[in-house]
Protein backbone atom coordinates (compact mmCIF):
# COMPACT_ATOMS: atom_id res chain seq x y z
CA UNK A 1 0.00 0.00 0.00
CA UNK A 2 1.25 3.47 -0.86
CA UNK A 3 1.42 5.82 2.11
CA UNK A 4 1.18 9.60 1.93
CA UNK A 5 4.96 10.09 1.78
CA UNK A 6 5.79 6.95 -0.21
CA UNK A 7 7.12 8.25 -3.51
CA UNK A 8 9.73 5.52 -3.98
CA UNK A 9 7.75 4.00 -6.86
CA UNK A 10 7.85 7.29 -8.80
CA UNK A 11 11.57 7.70 -8.14
CA UNK A 12 12.25 4.13 -9.31
CA UNK A 13 10.23 4.63 -12.50
CA UNK A 14 12.07 7.91 -13.19
CA UNK A 15 15.55 6.40 -12.72
CA UNK A 16 14.75 3.33 -14.79
CA UNK A 17 13.40 5.47 -17.65
CA UNK A 18 16.70 7.34 -18.25
CA UNK A 19 19.74 5.13 -18.77
CA UNK A 20 22.26 7.84 -17.79
CA UNK A 21 20.83 8.27 -14.30
CA UNK A 22 22.99 6.49 -11.75
CA UNK A 23 21.16 7.44 -8.57
CA UNK A 24 18.28 9.62 -7.37
CA UNK A 25 17.30 10.81 -3.92
CA UNK A 26 14.62 12.84 -2.22
CA UNK A 27 16.08 14.71 0.75
CA UNK A 28 14.87 17.25 3.26
CA UNK A 29 16.57 20.63 3.52
CA UNK A 30 18.29 19.50 6.72
CA UNK A 31 19.97 16.55 5.00
CA UNK A 32 17.66 13.67 5.88
CA UNK A 33 17.15 11.07 3.14
CA UNK A 34 13.44 10.55 2.57
CA UNK A 35 13.75 7.98 -0.20
CA UNK A 36 16.27 7.00 -2.84
CA UNK A 37 16.78 4.63 -5.73
CA UNK A 38 19.93 3.28 -7.33
CA UNK A 39 22.24 2.81 -4.36
CA UNK A 40 22.09 0.15 -1.63
CA UNK A 41 24.78 1.59 0.66
CA UNK A 42 22.97 3.47 3.44
CA UNK A 43 26.08 5.52 4.27
CA UNK A 44 26.30 6.69 0.65
CA UNK A 45 22.58 7.56 0.64
CA UNK A 46 23.02 9.61 3.82
CA UNK A 47 26.11 11.31 2.40
CA UNK A 48 24.30 12.31 -0.78
CA UNK A 49 21.31 13.59 1.21
CA UNK A 50 23.72 15.88 3.07
CA UNK A 51 25.27 17.02 -0.24
CA UNK A 52 21.83 17.80 -1.72
CA UNK A 53 20.90 19.80 1.38
CA UNK A 54 24.21 21.63 1.32
CA UNK A 55 23.95 22.49 -2.37
CA UNK A 56 20.45 23.86 -2.02
CA UNK A 57 21.56 25.86 1.01
CA UNK A 58 24.49 27.36 -0.91
CA UNK A 59 22.45 28.04 -4.04
CA UNK A 60 19.52 29.67 -2.24
CA UNK A 61 21.17 33.04 -1.50
CA UNK A 62 21.89 33.50 -5.21
CA UNK A 63 18.23 34.49 -5.67
CA UNK A 64 18.91 37.58 -3.56
CA UNK A 65 20.88 39.00 -6.50
CA UNK A 66 17.82 39.04 -8.75
CA UNK A 67 14.52 40.91 -8.76
CA UNK A 68 12.51 40.60 -5.56
CA UNK A 69 9.75 38.00 -5.41
CA UNK A 70 11.52 35.74 -7.91
CA UNK A 71 11.23 32.72 -5.65
CA UNK A 72 13.81 30.20 -4.55
CA UNK A 73 15.98 27.49 -5.99
CA UNK A 74 14.73 26.03 -9.26
CA UNK A 75 17.78 24.03 -10.37
CA UNK A 76 21.34 23.68 -9.11
CA UNK A 77 23.93 21.64 -10.97
CA UNK A 78 27.47 20.46 -10.31
CA UNK A 79 29.47 19.07 -13.21
CA UNK A 80 32.44 16.77 -12.55
CA UNK A 81 34.52 14.52 -14.77
CA UNK A 82 32.16 11.73 -15.72
CA UNK A 83 28.84 13.24 -14.76
CA UNK A 84 26.57 15.63 -12.91
CA UNK A 85 24.55 16.25 -9.78
CA UNK A 86 21.27 18.06 -10.34
CA UNK A 87 19.07 19.39 -7.51
CA UNK A 88 15.53 20.79 -7.82
CA UNK A 89 12.91 21.79 -5.26
CA UNK A 90 10.41 18.97 -4.85
CA UNK A 91 8.14 20.20 -2.07
CA UNK A 92 8.16 22.22 1.11
CA UNK A 93 11.76 22.00 2.43
CA UNK A 94 12.28 18.98 0.17
CA UNK A 95 14.64 18.47 -2.78
CA UNK A 96 15.16 15.95 -5.56
CA UNK A 97 18.78 15.12 -6.34
CA UNK A 98 19.95 13.14 -9.37
CA UNK A 99 23.42 11.80 -10.10
CA UNK A 100 23.80 11.21 -13.83
CA UNK A 101 26.57 10.10 -16.15
CA UNK A 102 27.91 12.18 -19.02
CA UNK A 103 26.06 11.88 -22.28
CA UNK A 104 22.57 12.85 -21.24
CA UNK A 105 20.65 15.86 -22.48
CA UNK A 106 20.87 18.21 -19.48
CA UNK A 107 17.92 20.33 -20.58
CA UNK A 108 15.65 17.34 -21.01
CA UNK A 109 16.70 15.93 -17.62
CA UNK A 110 16.08 19.26 -15.90
CA UNK A 111 12.62 19.45 -17.46
CA UNK A 112 11.80 15.85 -16.47
CA UNK A 113 13.03 16.47 -12.92
CA UNK A 114 10.80 19.52 -12.61
CA UNK A 115 7.83 17.52 -13.91
CA UNK A 116 8.51 14.72 -11.43
CA UNK A 117 8.97 17.18 -8.56
CA UNK A 118 5.71 18.95 -9.45
CA UNK A 119 3.78 15.66 -9.53
CA UNK A 120 5.23 14.54 -6.20
CA UNK A 121 5.20 17.98 -4.53
CA UNK A 122 2.20 17.46 -2.28
CA UNK A 123 3.47 14.08 -1.12
CA UNK A 124 6.99 15.35 -0.42
CA UNK A 125 6.18 18.27 1.85
CA UNK A 126 8.35 18.03 4.97
CA UNK A 127 9.69 20.34 7.63
CA UNK A 128 13.20 20.29 9.05
CA UNK A 129 13.70 17.73 11.84
CA UNK A 130 14.84 20.25 14.45
CA UNK A 131 12.13 22.84 13.84
CA UNK A 132 9.27 22.85 16.31
CA UNK A 133 6.17 24.99 16.14
CA UNK A 134 4.42 26.09 19.31
CA UNK A 135 0.87 27.35 19.54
Amino acid sequence: MTTTNDVSWALRDFVESISEIHFAIVASSDGKAITSYGHDDRDEVDRLAAVVAGLQSLAGPVSEHFEKDTGGLRLAMIEVDGGYLFVVRAGLETYLGVVAREGLDQGVLGHQMNDLARRMGELLGTTPRLEEHSG
